[in-house]
């Protein structure tokens, strides 16, 4: 199985067609068709279901791009490893980053900004998710280092590190009634129309427990997988939420949210880096993650 026949398999699965594929790889077509086609032979299956002017990835062929796209990056990192190798004074290569939209937002730009600043040569990709995508696109290499912003996560298999404690607030839009009461803590969702994540996010997860702890029933539960649209609701005075005080900042510094009093135990919310523990970190990523904690530290 050559990587060039992996190769332009993942593109022609990327492009949806062999033309296109052929262009962005630099071949003629029939060369293109030659490498499936000797790769279907050596395999003794069909990869690609041709419907008319469509190109579909067969059940077999979707099995084997996964394992081809692992075994390119894999590739790439080898070469890319001995490009540093080479020339030690210049990095350069590419970091595929995953995380919560929470982080997304509010911390990974500021680091994204002083890493490129001072690595102009590395490229970067994102990928967003919640905490069980992320997971999940570490244990199949195509995630490189990866951010979460909820409660402290343990996996046997990645190398997890907490940098920062995220304190977390109520909030609610400047005229909530709420403002003009004595009442504090979780016991302000009685009643009340809360607006969060969907179930499957950990930090609802962390809510849910919360107010089954305290026997809190909010009169409604409005679920957004969107913190920018859940801040939007809250600010057109929908209902409630809690959420990392970093994500909420500066809409309370505009006046456009309000925080309700907390006299509780804080919420265990913390900023936390990962990586895969079989990962191979190359010079590019071992300078983002330094990157990151300098980023934390100084605020």
């Amino acid at each position: 199985m050559e990587i060039k026949h992996l190769r332009t398999f993942a593109m022609i699965a990327k492009t949806g067609s062999f033309s296109h594929a052929a262009k962005e790889l630099g071949y003629a077509q029939p060369t293109v068709s030659t490498h499936v086609l000797l790769l279907e032979k050596e395999l003794n299956i069909h990869l690609f279901e041709r419907l008319g002017h469509r190109i579909i990835l067969t059940q077999e062929g979707e099995k084997l791009l996964n394992y081809a796209e692992n075994i390119l990056k894999l590739c790439d990192e080898a070469l890319e490893m001995v490009a540093v190798s080479k020339n030690n004074e210049v990095i350069s290569g590419k970091i595929t980053i995953g995380a919560n939209e929470s982080f997304s937002v509010v911390r990974l730009p500021s680091i994204m900004k002083h890493f490129m600043q001072e690595h102009p040569m590395v490229d970067i990709s994102l990928k967003f998710g919640t905490v069980k995508d992320i997971y999940e696109q570490l244990q199949n290499n195509s995630v490189d280092v990866a951010f979460f912003l909820t409660r402290e996560v343990t996996y046997s298999d990645l190398i997890i590190e907490t940098l920062l404690t995220e304190p977390v607030v109520i909030v609610a839009a400047p005229d909530h009634p709420l403002l003009f009461q004595d009442s504090s803590g979780i016991r302000i969702f009685r009643d009340q129309d809360l607006i969060v994540t969907h179930e499957n996010c950990t930090y609802r997860a962390m809510i849910d427990e919360l107010l089954r702890e305290a026997m809190v029933q909010p009169r409604s539960i409005i679920e957004i997988n969107s913190i920018h649209a859940i801040k939007q609701l809250v600010i057109s005075g929908m209902g409630v939420t809690i959420l990392p005080r970093i994500s909420v900042d500066y809409e309370i510094s505009q006046n456009l949210l309000a925080e309700l009093p907390w006299n509780e135990q804080p919420l265990p919310v913390f900023t936390q880096v990962a990586y895969h523990k079989k990962k191979w970190l190359s010079p590019p990523i071992m300078s983002f993650i330094e990157q990151t904690r300098k980023c934390i530290a100084i605020g």
